[in-house]
């Protein structure tokens, strides 16, 4: 209910801003009706050439209908100047090439008026729309369903963590990493370029968070003989606004598929403005090897939010003793799910930011899988 509240909360603050906006934006065009030119109205209305039209009134009676159709947007220029860049970059008479110079150089996507708006009003950047709508009962009844089966494996390894469980399972998945913003990703080097669809975002899943769920795959697998389901589907393009209800289909139906399934993490990286104090936030090093640090996501809105909140803490745990100052604290958020209720052994976990690069978040990576791997044997060793 609190979680309802506070997005009901939210989305009423934008309503205001956005009436203040239409409200100034009126006022604004009376006064500009009443003081300026014929020709003036005609550079204030976009798109309109009056060069074939020979009546005043004729002018009139098509400015008014421009005016009537495109009143929105006019008032979205006025207001928010950066949206009248947007609309020229978006324009006929411009070229794609521009349009990625100017994306390249602000991070700003003219094409998404997410990050137009969130470039003016900055406590949009961080807002991220809980878009699966469950109540506990209905979170309760998919997590009976997808309630992993037993595996019927005795002979775990308990004590020695230093050699593979070849055995764990008996080549039965345990753990499913998935992506539900799979084209996050990271900033591109000279070394390692990077083919942005926006900023920060790429297809490409050598260079996205599909190629993070890969590494720490690699490590489970190989160094501790834990077997892995790794979905890459791109959950989040092209539409943002469902990716969490996109990436809860797709767990549903592996979990259904792999019933012995127990662990589930969903691989992440933070967003954040490009400032000196963001790019340090998520770089620590080791010696002289640079790493992204690693945050821990606990969605609160689940019914079984305190088990994935303990699970998350054996990790941090773990991680403290085996990397200390890569973790950084675990992040708790009353009004999201995250889809966390299909297992208590559930987490998300943001593996550096847009502002590291590539080489550093797979260095992260590695070591998470270390950290995971250990945590899983003594889970299942006890």
């Amino acid at each position: 209910m609190c979680s309802k509240w506070k997005n009901i909360l939210f989305w009423c603050i934008v309503i205001l801003l956005i009436l203040g906006i239409v409200l100034q934006g009126n006022e604004l065009i009376n006064n500009i009706g009443n003081q300026t030119s014929l020709m003036d109205r005609e550079s204030f209305i976009e798109g309109y050439s009056v060069e074939n039209i020979e009546e005043e009134g004729d002018i009139r009676k098509k400015g008014k209908d421009i005016l009537d159709n495109d009143f929105l947007k006019i008032i979205m220029k006025k207001a928010i100047p950066m949206m009248d860049l947007g609309y020229r970059l978006n324009g006929d008479e411009n070229s794609n090439v521009l349009l990625l110079l100017f994306n390249t150089i602000t991070k700003i996507n003219m094409k998404d008026p997410k990050t137009i708006l969130a470039s003016q009003i900055t406590i949009l950047e961080s807002f991220e729309p809980d878009d699966v709508q469950l109540s506990a009962e209905d979170q309760r009844a998919i997590y009976e369903e997808l309630a992993q089966k037993p595996m019927n494996n005795d002979e775990i390894i308990k004590s020695d963590h230093s050699q593979p469980a070849t055995n764990l399972g008996k080549g039965e998945p345990l753990v499913l990493i998935y992506h539900t913003h799979t084209t996050e990703s990271y900033t591109s080097t000279a070394d390692n370029k990077i083919e942005y669809i926006s900023p920060w975002r790429s297809l490409d899943k050598s260079k996205n968070m599909a190629r993070i769920g890969k590494e720490v795959k690699r490590i489970l697998e190989e160094d501790f003989g834990i077997h892995v389901v790794h979905d890459t589907t791109l959950h989040d393009y092209p539409d943002y606004s469902v990716s969490y209800t996109r990436s809860l289909q797709t767990a549903e139906r592996i979990l259904k598929e792999y019933p012995s399934i127990k662990y589930v993490f969903d691989l992440h990286r933070d967003g954040l403005t490009d400032n000196q104090k963001n790019r340090n936030l998520y770089l620590t090093a080791f010696g002289d090897q640079k790493t992204a640090r690693i945050s821990l996501v606990v969605g609160n809105d689940n019914f079984n939010s305190e088990q994935n909140k303990k699970f998350a803490q054996k990790i941090q745990k773990k991680m403290n003793q085996k990397y200390p100052g890569m973790g950084r604290s675990i992040i708790d958020r009353d009004n999201r799910k995250y889809n966390q209720f299909v297992s208590d052994y559930a987490t998300l976990i943001e593996v550096g930011s847009n502002l590291n690069t590539l080489e550093e978040a797979l260095k992260a990576a590695k070591s998470m899988g270390k950290v995971i791997g250990e945590v899983i044997l003594e889970i299942e060793g006890e």
